[in-house]
């Protein structure tokens, strides 16, 4: 069939009438499904105290990780370290606002923090007071004052953007901390010891070596047992923890030797126990019980990792699950009390491993294995602020991940738990 000249042209005027329709018609649908991503572009998503120990070794080598990815049983601290986006340094700096202020951080004002720490993006500034003409980048709190009516607070009285990321900070466990029904969706990123969080922060860090030397062999022939003339020590001030740890060890002491320093217990150091009784401990102690306060996932602190590694006191430990310490502690450093039946059968274990010095030191060998290092805490915030291609997030149920069902147990065993 052929159509002539006015026939083709109506036909013209008739396919853009349609196609006119079509885009009008989409248009309104573009908008709301871009106002809808603004209003709910998140995510559910599922530390710090170190000393400044830099890397003096190559660490172990493995395929880079997405930084903002979490990854079951890993964390993402040393991608973190090292990620580097590249940025315009005529920028303005990222503001992080410091709820009560930076010196209840042990920092201070401005961009100092990220200067003195070297950081790989150090355009970033930490303020104290906010002022309500400004717009702030991130904001962080403790775990300890953040509940439901401060925030709720803080919602009237700022104005907050969509880029704008919420962070929570804590240190603490879920037991030492407030509840925090109806915060769902509030925080954007978590900045805890639990390896689950956005920013993992834990109480120290150490990783292995890509590789050891011989020399490294021979140099830890040291024997750690050497001198110790004292089985058991533990420093606990307070008496009522939830675990029962102050009466697990007044059963152990039933079986062996335990030196109880603290309020809780009948021993003192001197007036500088920071420095006199590590001391003590290096010289004098073979076993350090670094019972937390609490039996909850990931909670292990400087007991841990500053009162007995670091003091080169063979750790017996009571708090996060014993999976939660092979993540993270040097492979074969302590004794979980979890391995055994009770404070007797623990007992009869140490004293065959005090008595034994190859045995204790089997316990050392992770010595020059690894390193400690810097997790440069505020210069990742830094850095992640930064990342061009930063996703938003936010914690569905923030309670629920914090204090959760099997997050924390109580004065039971964790194999006695029905962990999901």
């Amino acid at each position: 069939m052929k159509f002539n000249k006015l026939q083709k042209q109506f036909i013209f005027l008739i396919g853009l009438f349609l196609f006119l329709t079509l885009v009008l018609n989409m248009i309104p649908l573009y908008h709301e499904a871009t106002s809808n991503l603004l209003k709910s572009a998140t995510i559910p998503l599922a530390t710090v105290r170190t000393n400044h120990t830099y890397f003096t070794r190559n660490v172990v080598k493995r395929e880079r990780r997405d930084i903002w990815k979490v990854v079951p049983g890993e964390d993402s601290i040393v991608d973190q370290v090292s990620f580097n986006p590249k940025i315009n340094s005529d920028l303005p700096p990222m503001k992080i606002l410091v709820e009560h202020g930076v010196s209840g951080w042990g920092q201070q004002e401005g961009k100092t923090t990220f200067i003195e720490h070297d950081c790989n993006v150090k355009n970033c500034e930490l303020v104290s007071n906010p002022n309500p003409s400004e717009i702030y980048d991130a904001r962080m709190f403790k775990e300890i004052d953040l509940n439901s009516y401060l925030v709720k607070s803080m919602f009237k009285e700022t104005m907050r953007t969509p880029e704008q990321v919420w962070i929570m900070f804590g240190l603490e466990s879920p037991e030492a901390s407030p509840n925090y029904e109806g915060l769902d969706n509030v925080i954007n990123w978590t900045a805890t010891y639990r390896h689950q969080s956005t920013i993992v922060t834990p109480y120290d860090k150490w990783v292995p070596f890509d590789s050891i030397s011989s020399s490294v062999a021979q140099k830890n022939s040291k024997n750690y047992a050497e001198g110790k003339t004292k089985l058991g020590a533990i420093f606990v001030s307070n008496c009522g923890a939830s675990n029962n740890r102050l009466e697990y060890i007044k059963e152990l002491k039933k079986y062996m030797s335990v030196d109880i320093f603290g309020y809780c217990g009948d021993m003192e150091c001197n007036k500088n126990p920071q420095n006199s009784c590590f001391e003590m401990l290096r010289r004098d102690y073979k076993f350090y019980f670094a019972f937390e306060n609490a039996n909850c996932r990931d909670y292990i602190t400087e007991k841990f990792f500053m009162n007995a590694l670091r003091n080169d006191v063979l750790p017996v430990v009571m708090g996060a699950h014993p999976d939660d310490y092979k993540r993270v502690a040097p492979p074969g450093s302590f004794i979980h009390i979890e391995n055994f039946k009770g404070p007797e059968d623990l007992a009869k274990y140490l004293l065959k491993v005090a008595a034994d010095d190859t045995e204790y030191n089997k316990y050392f060998q992770w010595k020059e294995t690894g390193t400690f290092i810097d997790t440069k805490f505020w210069c990742r915030i830094c850095s992640m602020l930064w990342d061009p291609n930063r996703p938003r997030l936010s914690v569905s149920n923030l309670n629920e991940w914090w204090r959760g069902e099997g997050i924390c147990i109580g004065p039971k065993r964790w194999d006695s738990v029905d962990l999901k």
